[in-house]
């Protein structure tokens, strides 16, 4: 990434994000950003085709807002469709934070899938054969009771989920531990509530090319009541941060992607036609109106090419 290229978010949109954020003076925001040695020493974290929006706009942001709360807990909620970015993100945002003395941590609600023999038993019989993501799939007993303990103030433990493990099913591989005054919450559906939305009409406007069969419809109404069980989730975090795609069939791409990824770097991942149940459930299982009304107090549009075109902030 080159800090200083080209950005394309319109100006009035990050003066908007800056007022948000209680920023009187832009200039001597990001002059104070630039002198703070944060960009140069984690430019590393950063893919290379990455614009610099997402630094201007995304990372420093987010940073600023976790400075603002750094005398507290306070849960920032990310979410992002698969392949969006928002795992590479993650990782610039502890680096930055550890360059700057921040106690702020990621984590992946992806983390508390269920552990291998569970995991298989909640996917069996979903009509698209991914062995993992769907609504249904995470221990949110853990999640919860997590989230409540930190926020309690204790150093708590939460497990790792390694994708590469059985073939890229994936499978626990640890603990970690985390006593982080500011926690990150990312994940493909963080926000998504259940949408309540009449069968017939939603059918008709899901624009899904080829239409639900009959089966995926039912696994949508499962995932619908799954969902339901994630609120108390989302009620706990203190602000979200969205990133919602503007041609509902990227992250079919941006998966490919993330996944060839993944082979070249671990040797290991979804096969074919695991990929392409995967690739065809990210567009399927949830209707896209549902990400749409997600209510959150940041929401980028991102397109095709992963660059961040508008925003709006909930005033």
């Amino acid at each position: 990434m080159d800090p200083d290229g080209c950005r394309d978010l319109a100006d009035e949109d990050q003066a908007l994000l800056l007022k948000y954020l209680g920023i009187d003076n832009p200039a001597d925001w990001e002059n104070s950003w630039r002198s703070s040695g944060v960009i140069e020493n984690t430019a590393h974290h950063w893919p290379g085709a990455a614009r610099s929006d997402w630094l201007w706009s995304l990372g420093l942001p987010i940073l600023t807002e976790a400075q603002l709360h750094r005398d507290g807990r306070w849960l920032i909620g990310l979410s992002a469709m698969p392949g969006c970015g928002k795992t590479s993100l993650g990782r610039w945002l502890e680096a930055a934070a550890f360059h700057l003395g921040l106690s702020l941590q990621v984590v992946s609600i992806d983390d508390f899938y269920f552990s291998a023999e569970k995991l298989e038993h909640s996917m069996r019989g979903n009509p698209w054969g991914v062995p993992r993501a769907l609504p249904g799939s995470h221990e949110l007993d853990l999640l919860n009771s997590t989230i409540r303990r930190w926020k309690a103030g204790e150093e708590v433990r939460h497990p790792v989920f390694d994708k590469a493990l059985r073939q890229g099913r994936g499978d626990r591989s640890g603990w970690r531990s985390c006593s982080a005054e500011v926690l990150v919450l990312e994940g493909w559906f963080v926000g998504v509530s259940p949408s309540g939305v009449d069968d017939t009409p939603s059918r008709l406007i899901d624009g899904i090319d080829p239409p639900l069969t009959d089966q995926e419809w039912s696994a949508r109404r499962i995932v619908q009541r799954a969902l339901r069980d994630y609120i108390p989730v989302w009620n706990e975090m203190n602000s979200l941060w969205q990133l919602r795609t503007l041609v509902w069939d990227s992250p079919k791409s941006w998966k490919l992607q993330q996944e060839e990824g993944m082979r070249l770097q671990r040797g290991s991942g979804l096969g074919p036609d695991a990929l392409k149940g995967f690739t065809r459930m990210i567009t399927s299982a949830i209707p896209e109106m549902s990400f749409n009304r997600i209510k959150s107090d940041v929401c980028f549009d991102v397109d095709p090419d992963r660059r961040l075109r508008h925003l709006r902030v909930r005033i």
